[in-house]
């Protein structure tokens, strides 16, 4: 509509008022058609959304083309179809959205092909759907909940059942589209956030499918034999646990399914040989990131759910043993990578360990939260502070594992209270493991002060010390900790006033260089106006200066000056040409705290290498006498060597400005 006022009838107009008719093909191929879409061209709408027609656009979303077909049928005609459909229009959500017209059924029906779905296709069909979604909440969910109902009171089997939608849609979960769409539709589409800043969920008014039906579905993929939906299906749990505000009804009650889902969970983790999720040990690692994103909500939200963290750290204390060995046990190949090693190849191919051991690690870390008597005196028999510190002080350059031993180390370490004599008992244990058996200090002083010696030091380096001034300050709260570390050789000189601690926290407590921020908030752009007022009064007092040598040196008062005149012209200009934005205060502070400038020392001199430049000396020329035009640089060559009382006062008129 823009381009009609200023050019003339648009070629949609054209077209749509041509006698000769028109296809639905002429109009996806115009440039304009989504730019008329969205101007609301009355022509353009009445006719797409006619049943027919919008019918026709949903089969270029959902039907595969063919190889023979044209470039513009396999490529073009799918996307605009779908951005067409997808426009902020309400008239067309409407249409589609009709009872009648049953245009929904027909969108979704492309989950009713095989998998693995067209990615390309699926995609575009999610992108519709969230479209209607994100237009009328309402409508879209109303919409739904009567095609469900009906579905349910006929008892047929309709491809929009709510049974039915759910199997179809688990069986392509391995489609990120259909991942992505299930988030937005059910759990929320994250919120734009700053940089540096956690993304938060916004919760929809109503989840599409509902969690008391989706929950279980997503329970049983994630023993799926297909890898990918494996991994979305625990994707989508964690993200939905992490949105909910109180665990799914499924982990609670009733009691009895509540324990056998618990229980069916801690099976999946452990996996079998050969399992397609498998981790170390066999493990299943989308079962793993669901049982310790359980233990985590089950401690942030509290009493309100007890029964389901007891059944889990239940089983987890049964085959504590089998977790630990995965620890050090080599991952698997992915069957997508090995399909195409031989056998010899497969077994020789370096296996990355660090994502299994760090979600075994967050496992055990919330079993010392939770102070768990069976699996804690597990860990301490098994020797597994051993393998922790192993972890975190041999070399190796995974962050993120340094990061997670560090954290496991440092919540025994944390302030506790015991609740009860059983407790308090099992503390002591852990912490003679830890300080005792496994030389939690010693290592750490060893480590450090290898380190210290290095000219590049390790990068779990700054855990260490970190790790060090813990334990100093768990040694001050608990008498158990400061008696285990009376007994470690050298201890109080590592951590006195002149010990490496101490030094190593001076150097940490030094304020970095540079200038301090100059923005007042985030808001604010690194290119505001700088503050250079204190740069632009010492060039006023440079300027100021320079004036009065000028006088004193038209009334021969200063006839024996030392030289400085040509210096204090040249910085007068150099001034008068700087940003001061890039800061040159430090030179300017010298030049006022040596007052006069010092002689000879303060002439402007320039040092050239003769044998790169072979030129003849310039003569000097004074400059503004004569009507002659003299250069900057040969002010800069012949200027300064010369005595200021050979020049008059007006050689300066160039620089009162």
């Amino acid at each position: 509509m823009f381009w009609s006022l200023h050019a003339g009838t648009s070629t949609i107009d054209t077209l749509l008022s041509s006698e000769e008719g028109f296809t639905l093909e002429q109009l996806l191929d115009e440039d304009d058609l989504l730019q008329e879409c969205k101007s609301q061209n009355t022509k353009l709408l009445d006719y797409l959304t006619e049943s027919a027609t919008a019918a026709r656009l949903i089969d270029y979303v959902i039907e595969m083309p063919a190889e023979d077909d044209s470039e513009a049928r396999r490529f073009k005609y799918p996307y605009v179809a779908s951005e067409v459909l997808s426009c902020d229009v309400n008239s067309i959500h409407e249409v589609l959205l009709a009872d009648s017209s049953r245009l929904v059924e027909k969108l979704l029906s492309i989950l009713q092909q095989s998998p693995p779905l067209p990615p390309v296709l699926i995609g575009y069909a999610a992108k519709v759907l969230i479209a209607l979604y994100k237009c009328s909440p309402e409508s879209f969910a109303a919409s739904f909940s009567a095609l469900w109902e009906g579905a349910a009171a006929a008892d047929s089997g309709s491809q929009l059942a709510l049974p039915r939608l759910t199997e179809r849609l688990m069986a392509h979960l391995g489609s990120d589209a259909v991942l992505q769409m299930l988030t937005v539709l059910c759990v929320g589409e994250p919120v734009m956030a700053e940089p540096g800043m956690a993304q938060q969920l916004q919760p929809p008014a109503a989840a599409w499918i509902p969690h008391e039906v989706l929950v279980p579905a997503l329970f049983e993929q994630l023993a799926a034999p297909n890898p990918e939906a494996a991994q979305n299906a625990s994707a989508l749990l964690t993200t939905l646990l992490e949105a909910s505000p109180a665990l799914p009804a499924c982990f609670c009650e009733p009691e009895l399914e509540a324990r056998e889902r618990c229980e069916t969970l801690l099976k999946m983790c452990l996996g079998a040989a050969g399992h397609p999720n498998g981790g170390g040990g066999g493990l299943n690692l989308p079962a793993l990131d669901v049982l310790v994103r359980l233990l985590v909500r089950c401690r942030e939200i509290g009493a309100s759910s007890p029964s389901c963290a007891d059944h889990l750290l239940r089983g987890v204390a049964e085959s504590v043993d089998a977790f630990f060995v995965a620890i050090a046990t080599p991952a698997q190949l992915p069957e997508r990578i090995s399909r195409f090693l031989p056998e010899k190849g497969a077994r020789a191919m370096p296996r990355p360990q660090a994502v299994t051991r760090c979600k075994l690690l967050a496992l055990f870390e919330e079993a010392l939260r939770r102070e768990e008597p069976e699996t804690l005196i597990a860990l301490c028999q098994l020797g597994f502070f051993h393998v922790v510190l192993d972890l975190l002080l041999l070399p190796h350059h995974c962050n993120a594992l340094h990061m997670r031993t560090a954290a496991l180390i440092d919540v025994v370490l944390s302030d506790r209270s015991a609740e009860s004599a059983e407790s308090a008992a099992t503390r002591e244990q852990v912490l003679h493991s830890l300080l005792v058996e496994a030389q939690l200090p010693q290592r750490l002083m060893e480590c450090a002060t290898a380190s210290s010696e290095m000219a590049v030091r390790p990068s779990g380096h700054a855990y260490v010390m970190v790790l060090l001034r813990a334990l100093l300050e768990a040694a001050a709260r608990e008498q158990s900790i400061s008696s285990a570390l009376e007994a470690v050789e050298g201890w109080d000189e590592f951590v006195g006033p002149s010990g490496l601690l101490a030094s190593w926290e001076n150097v940490q407590s030094k304020p970095l260089g540079g200038k301090m921020p100059q923005r007042a908030s985030d808001e604010d752009s690194d290119g505001d106006e700088y503050d250079g007022s204190r740069e632009l009064e010492r060039a006023l007092q440079l300027q100021a200066q320079l004036r009065a040598q000028q006088e004193n040196s038209s009334s021969g008062e200063d006839s024996g000056s030392d030289g400085e005149g040509p210096y204090l012209e040249h910085f007068a200009q150099l001034l008068s040409q700087r940003n001061f934005v890039n800061d040159m205060g430090a030179e300017l502070d010298e030049v006022l705290q040596d007052g006069s400038g010092g002689g000879a020392s303060a002439q402007w001199d320039a040092s050239f290498d003769d044998d790169e430049f072979d030129t003849e000396p310039l003569p000097a020329q004074p400059l503004g006498a004569g009507g002659g035009t003299a250069s900057f640089a040969d002010f800069g060559a012949s200027a300064p060597a010369a005595p200021a009382a050979d020049f008059a006062a007006s050689d300066f008129a160039a620089f009162d400005d």
